[in-house]
């Protein structure tokens, strides 16, 4: 065989490869938008996940730190990819630190170190923990930590997400109407005079 051949047969051998095998290292920023891992041809399953997010406080304020679980109900996992968006974005928000350094690693989405966490293996995994900041000066709204779990090759869950997690910034104003009712009453007033 020419050598020049054998090259280019090595090239696309490699390439077909890493489709077949995916990224078991977890380096998987190409997914970083739809969250979809490059698993051949295989797509994600329409049932039920046997997986879920669970976050240590249901609100936060900016510059809060959250801390995130990812479990397994039955069958063990051995990847995923994990993100908090603001409800119907699309791009990972806040920054995280793994707390399974052999099992997870931070992942730059979108050119931000460690806007996202994903596996550092394919070995199989019950539960993990990561800890999400808020931005310090920015008010997201309210957030949820979305997830892609991959229980093998051909088997994987996109779009596992969590209880929605209350921005008390975004809540704060209720709370003042509700301590100081003469102030709901005021701008009641003012909307009613500006309609005229």
């Amino acid at each position: 065989m020419h050598p020049s051949t054998l090259c280019l047969f090595l090239l696309i051998s490699g390439n077909l490869i890493e489709d077949v095998m995916g990224y078991p290292n977890g380096a998987v920023t190409a997914a970083c938008t739809d969250m979809k891992p490059i698993h051949q041809s295989f797509t994600a399953q329409s049932s039920t996940s046997p997986f879920r997010i669970t976050a240590s406080k249901s609100t936060y304020s900016p510059g809060d730190e959250i801390t995130v679980t990812l479990q397994t109900s039955s069958v063990p996992f051995e990847g995923f990819l994990l993100q908090a968006r603001t409800i119907g974005g699309v791009s990972a928000v806040g920054l995280f630190t793994p707390l399974n350094l052999t099992e997870s690693q931070g992942l730059s989405c979108n050119g931000v170190a460690n806007s996202a966490v994903s596996h550092t293996s394919d070995s199989q995994k019950t539960e993990l923990h990561a800890n999400w900041t808020a931005p310090r000066n920015v008010n997201l709204g309210n957030i949820t930590f979305s997830a892609t779990f991959v229980q093998n090759l051909s088997i994987f869950w996109l779009n596992v997400r969590s209880d929605s997690i209350t921005s008390t910034s975004s809540a704060s104003v209720i709370l003042e109407m509700a301590q100081y009712p003469w102030l709901t009453l005021s701008l009641m007033s003012m909307s009613f005079f500006f309609r005229k």
